[in-house]
């Protein structure tokens, strides 16, 4: 998965040009995060995201609002930890950022059809947060039955330590937007996530 960031300060055309490079190094899943801006100004990039996915055969995610994610047709609604309850239309998938063994009971008990779950690793996209590491991610493991996704610091290096803890998938930030090429950052990533499947 990737995460795009989409804030005020965001180039549009970057973003879309990141989107478009990583679903073709492979990227199966792009949530569009988006923070400080109202819903209905995200809108014209998330059009075009959601055009790419279709492309690619991949899945669209949106980051916190309902609205953008109805109005795009997004496969995933994903909302924070502390987030009031919120029912998607069917087909569209609920998921949560969880940062305990409580929250992710909480959030399989909701009917969320999966879990993000960090942080793994120290991240620059959240220095103030002390890494919860892979233990975490085995106890969560342990607690709920819905697939898991691990976040925070994950590099390709890193991710067979995170699948092995219990994990169906890594989603990825800075590893995959702020590389010179997100193509081929992309590429190494699928490389090993298909060396933990052989």
């Amino acid at each position: 998965m990737l995460i795009l960031p989409y804030t005020a300060q965001t180039d549009p055309a970057r973003a879309v040009w990141v989107a478009a490079r990583a679903l073709q190094g492979g990227v199966n899943w792009v949530m569009l995060r988006v923070r400080e801006l109202p819903a209905r100004l995200a809108l014209d990039v998330a059009l075009e995201v959601r055009r790419l996915t279709r492309v690619h055969g991949a899945w669209l995610g949106v980051n916190p609002y309902p609205a953008l994610a109805e109005w795009v047709g997004a496969d995933a609604l994903h909302l924070p930890e502390v987030a009031p309850p919120y029912t998607p239309p069917d087909p569209m998938w609920l998921g949560r950022s969880v940062h305990s063994v409580d929250a992710a009971q909480r959030a399989e008990a909701e009917g969320c059809s999966y879990l993000l779950v960090g942080t793994m690793f120290p991240t620059a996209s959240h220095p103030d947060q002390p890494p919860a590491g892979i233990l975490l991610l085995r106890a969560v493991r342990a607690a709920v039955s819905i697939p898991l996704i691990a976040i925070g610091g994950i590099t390709p290096e890193r991710v067979a330590e995170c699948i092995q803890a219990g994990a169906q998938g890594v989603a990825v930030l800075s590893g995959i937007a702020d590389a010179p090429d997100p193509a081929d950052a992309a590429t190494r990533y699928w490389a090993a996530l298909r060396a933990c499947a052989t």
